[in-house]
């Protein structure tokens, strides 16, 4: 009777321990190492040398049985030539993705964020704009659309507004790019505004927000830097976010200061991507990094899956105890 009582105590007590295990565990990836496998991941795509890690069936196994734990959540847009995995030269159950057009950051892009930044814990939260973004463009130029296109651009609107007035008189290729820059801002400021748990867990160096641009052309991501101090509810992020997007800023190889006319013509564009095939001597030990990095990734997330079976099994055990010992207690 005694043993018995013991350990339905046991039980009881282990349970919530079980459940609770796994509810806020740290990611086994920081946010500087998140930010260097993005920008080596780049490097190797930029350079024709992608390595297409952690496709394989073994792979696909581990993510079924022992749940996802992607080291970075971004936000991107929808755009056909913006493949975020491929890009940034990262397989399946790396990446949290969620696309939309424009990159816009409304209540379903928030939300989702919040399941990759708050439950599934990654260090990194990325905005990830582009070159020749048809959204962008469109409220730049003042083109029409239809349906429900206008709803979803007036996130927009603000960014490009603000272009404007910061780049009086430009040409529109310039502005356009600009206005590119500044949406991606547009976007982490409404996030931070409107999320509680992201800005709680960047203010608590649990997550570090970027902003970046990728080059649809060169293939290269610049992780960009605002000219101006960000907006309070944004910028309880710790010191950790300036030294992380420094970190991913040198690493990718990318001019903080590119100008407007990378992105408005393509042939100045090759010529600069011409400039980075020097450092592919480099390019082993980076990804000798990178592999090692991603696999320490891969390792983390088990434990979520395995903690839920341990406490479905004990509370199984709790019941037939229950039953057995005070429900019928006579029974034999």
């Amino acid at each position: 009777m005694f043993i018995k009582r013991l350990v339905l105590i046991l039980l009881f007590l282990l349970a919530p321990i079980a459940a609770l295990a796994s509810s806020d565990a740290a990611h086994p990836v920081s946010p500087e190492q998140a930010l260097q496998m993005l920008s080596e991941g780049n490097l190797r795509f930029s350079l024709g040398q992608s390595t297409h890690p952690n496709t394989s069936f073994s792979r696909r196994l581990v993510t079924t049985t022992d749940g996802q734990a992607p080291f970075a959540t971004v936000i991107a847009c929808s755009d056909s030539r913006v493949p975020v995995e491929i890009l940034f030269d990262q397989g399946v159950g790396d990446l949290f993705v969620i696309k939309v057009a424009g990159n816009v950051a409304d209540t379903d892009e928030i939300g989702s964020a919040e399941y990759g930044v708050d439950h599934l814990g990654t260090p990194v939260l990325m905005v990830l704009g582009h070159t020749y973004c048809g959204a962008v463009t469109a409220v730049t130029t003042g083109a029409e659309v239809h349906g429900s296109i206008p709803k979803l651009v007036d996130n927009i609107v603000p960014a490009v507004e603000k272009a404007k007035h910061e780049h009086p008189g430009a040409e529109q290729a310039e502005l356009i790019n600009a206005a590119i820059e500044a949406n991606v801002w547009q976007s982490v400021d409404d996030i931070m505004t409107k999320s509680h748990a992201i800005a709680e867990r960047a203010a608590a160096g649990k997550v570090v927000v970027v902003g970046a641009i990728y080059d649809i052309l060169t293939g290269k991501v610049r992780i960009i830097e605002r000219a101006e101090a960000a907006p309070a509810a944004a910028h309880a992020a710790p010191e950790a976010h300036a030294e992380a997007a420094a970190t991913g800023k040198e690493t990718a190889a990318h001019d903080d200061k590119a100008p407007a006319e990378k992105h408005a013509e393509p042939a100045k564009a090759e010529k600069k991507a011409e400039e980075h095939a020097a450092p592919a001597a480099k390019d082993a030990a980076h990804d000798e990094k990178a592999a090692a990095h991603a696999e320490e990734g891969s390792s983390g997330g088990g434990f979520g899956f395995f903690s839920f079976v341990i406490f479905v099994l004990l509370l199984i055990g709790a019941v037939f105890i229950l039953d057995k010992k005070v429900l019928n207690p006579e029974e034999k």
